[in-house]
């Protein structure tokens, strides 16, 4: 896989870059496999790239683009919008109902894309001081951890199933019509990305709804701070796994 090792938040992807991305392959919510630059063959195309499956600050991001963004707005711009992840297309159909998307989305497992298009990973050491979070955070440690739990129990999100490289970062591009790129974004770090009325802007799209949609909020639970990714997403499998556990219990008269 193409690897770019210099990071660069806004640079254009190259021309090498683009040629690279077109022959990778995405994977759609019912397992079908097609090229990247089909997305975008046809009209222009803003792809957002999240994070794993799991991350609290993607699902804030995923709440307000779904309040804020308006498909009749897009239809009479002709201009598309995707989201891709990079966990098992196992768990797209759950987490599109979570948000109620209209958008389709799509995964790329083998971040082969993400590496493509420049988008880095998460260092092992990272300066806090320098970390900045986008206005679309919502939640703190807790009540982030706590509305990702809430979620997928709601919609029933199948718990073995991969989410996604917890060190993978993400980002925002504009793409299309054809092999043309007019606006790229890439993550500096896991809670930034774009503002959604700026990747808008960059497509042709002065505003998104006159009023957007009300984000609900999520049922609180406790839970621990200073936890990396990967410890947290293996202890919310395990505290899934028991509620659901209980609940099979509590169906049979146990």
């Amino acid at each position: 896989a193409p690897s770019y090792s210099v990071f660069d938040e806004h640079a254009m992807p190259t021309s090498k870059q683009l040629a690279d991305a077109s022959s990778c392959v995405v994977i759609a919510e019912n397992g079908v496999r097609i090229p990247f630059s089909d997305i975008f063959k046809e009209k222009k195309t803003i792809v957002i790239f999240i994070r794993h499956f799991w991350c609290p600050m993607c699902q804030d991001y995923m709440f307000s683009l779904s309040s804020s963004v308006d498909p009749k707005l897009l239809k009479q711009a002709n201009v598309n919008l995707v989201v891709i992840g990079n966990g098992s297309f196992n768990m797209i159909k759950s987490y599109r109902q979570i948000f109620h998307t209209p958008f389709a989305v799509y995964t790329d497992p083998s971040m082969r894309l993400h590496s493509a298009l420049g988008m880095m990973k998460l260092g092992k050491r990272v300066d806090k001081s320098q970390i900045k979070r986008g206005s679309y955070v919502r939640h703190g440690n807790v009540r982030g951890l706590a509305m990702v739990v809430a979620n997928a129990v709601r919609v029933g999100m199948p718990i073995w199933e991969k989410g996604g490289d917890p060190a993978q970062l993400g980002g925002e591009f504009v793409f299309g019509p054809g092999l043309t790129v007019s606006f790229a974004h890439r993550m500096p770090n896991a809670g930034c990305h774009a503002p959604i009325q700026r990747v808008l802007a960059a497509a042709g799209l002065g505003i998104g709804r006159e009023k957007p949609l009300p984000i609900p909020e999520p049922v609180r639970r406790p839970s621990a701070l200073g936890q990396n990714d990967e410890q947290w997403m293996e202890e919310r499998r395990m505290s899934l796994a028991r509620i659901r556990q209980r609940k099979l219990a509590r169906r049979k008269g146990v």
